[in-house]
């Protein structure tokens, strides 16, 4: 390639497509809405100097864009590619959006060849590459990419990529948008939630992390009360009106869901305080540890979706250990909650704390709306301590890392959605202003994670 400096480029593997009956060939996941992680679903990066990863900063259609990072590395002959089928006499015109932060490279279109070029000299705005093809023979043919250093290239730079076309929706599956199915003793709707279907009514027809960023969209501008206020939260939100019934503290580290509780705390007079034992006093915990998303930071700190009334000692004992499945026990507390090293199956070696199965899908729930309310921080969590690195993937989509997204799927599905969630989300929305989507749609968790 007379002329340039270097050539990084990333390939798709090879996938067979169903076709339409007008034999229009075919792009898979062209508006790159699908992603498992920072890998497009149907599509492998392979080459070192390319990473992707999905991004709603430049979108030209959808709610997601590619965001392709090239960077100075050893050159590869590979390309981002894509196999479809085409018929012999028939024309197909293949085409991308693509826009350029800086103009330092170029990006060709591929199909069967090398096609066309976008225009590096024009960056900050999307532009089209496009190609009528006509079919020689019938055959499988590669469409896709390929990207150039040009003169001026510094070692790295970001390109948007979107709206591959023409594209077959149906060829990744997608995820299930059917309800799951409802507890066996079905609970009641709590008052005040008539106008649900207009409050989601943005994130209708949406599957997958385009859903996910819809719902962001919708309960991103909640009214932060500050961190004292939550005090006025728990004494109305998190009181046993569903086991013992006696209007104390629900407080889900010692609750016990089955038998007589072990600690009873009475709101405000047992407010923390100090505490040597079980049982002493409840504290306002975090079950997204504020130390993961960088101490004393508003809104988090005080987001009443994720903070809980609990037992100051237990809570002490959680410290900022991930939620998990506990094998070697160090410590049980009354209700059964539980500290230790997780157990192997978990695929995480660590200590981890385990709530009983009866909150289980509680705290699951509201670690699904952190990953939605805050999708534009979450990213930059990652490295802010040892045990957010151990749960957290460094991606505003997935969010988690596998071995807790997965577990907390299985919680959730478990632990189904209880009438106290019910009415703690509707509390929690009079008190700020904004819902757990998670608790009124638990098949969102599904129609974003999959199964």
């Amino acid at each position: 390639m007379k002329g340039y400096l270097n050539c990084k480029t990333f390939t798709l593997s090879a996938l067979a497509l169903l076709m339409s009956h007008n034999s229009v060939a075919q792009i898979v996941n062209g508006d790159f809405e699908q992603w498992n992680g920072n890998v497009p679903a149907g599509w492998q990066v392979i080459d070192s100097g390319i990473s992707l990863a999905p991004s709603s900063t430049q979108v030209k259609s959808g709610g997601l864009a590619a965001e392709v990072l090239v960077s100075t590395s050893t050159q590869s002959n590979t390309d981002l590619l894509q196999t479809v089928h085409v018929e012999q006499g028939k024309s197909y015109d293949f085409s991308v959006s693509v826009f350029h932060t800086e103009g330092n490279l170029k990006a060709r279109l591929v199909a069967d060849g090398y096609q066309g070029y976008s225009d590096n000299l024009k960056p900050q705005q999307w532009q089209d590459i496009s190609f009528n093809y006509t079919a020689t023979t019938t055959k499988d043919i590669q469409v896709g990419l390929r990207f150039y250093d040009v003169s001026g290239f510094d070692g790295t730079e970001v390109v948007y990529v979107d709206h591959f076309r023409p594209t077959d929706s149906t060829a990744i599956p997608q995820p299930p948008t059917d309800p799951v199915e409802p507890p066996t003793d079905p609970v009641d709707p709590p008052a005040g939630t008539e106008d649900l279907e207009a409050y989601y009514q943005a994130a209708e027809g949406k599957t997958g992390f385009a859903l996910k960023t819809a719902l962001h969209n919708i309960i991103r501008q909640h009214n932060s009360q500050g961190y004292t206020a939550i005090w006025e939260l728990v004494k109305q939100a998190d009181l046993d009106n569903y086991y013992e019934k006696d209007g104390s503290i629900l407080d889900m580290y010692s609750e016990n869901p089955s038998d007589s509780d072990a600690v009873t705390f009475t709101k405000v007079t047992n407010q923390c305080g100090q505490y040597s034992k079980e049982g002493d006093c409840y504290n306002r915990e975090h079950s997204f540890p504020k130390s993961w998303f960088g101490g004393k930071v508003e809104p988090m700190n005080s987001d009443g979706h994720h903070l809980f009334a609990t037992d100051g000692y237990v809570n002490a004992k959680r410290s900022n250990w991930p939620f998990g499945e506990v094998g070697s026990v160090t410590y049980t507390s009354s209700n059964g909650s539980k500290l230790g090293q997780a157990k192997a199956a978990l695929g995480f070696n660590g200590t981890v704390f385990e709530p009983v199965d009866e909150f289980k899908g509680d705290f699951a729930r509201a670690y699904f709306y952190i990953a939605t309310r805050y999708e534009n921080e979450i990213a930059s969590w990652e490295g802010n301590t040892t045990n957010s690195d151990a749960v957290l993937d460094g991606t505003n989509t997935t969010v988690f890392e596998p071995w807790l997204l997965a577990m907390l799927k299985r919680w959730h599905t478990n632990d189904p959605v209880s009438q106290k969630e019910l009415d703690r989300n509707q509390s929690v929305y009079k008190f700020q202003g904004n819902r757990n989507p998670f608790v009124d749609h638990p098949e969102f968790v599904t129609a974003i994670w999959g199964n």
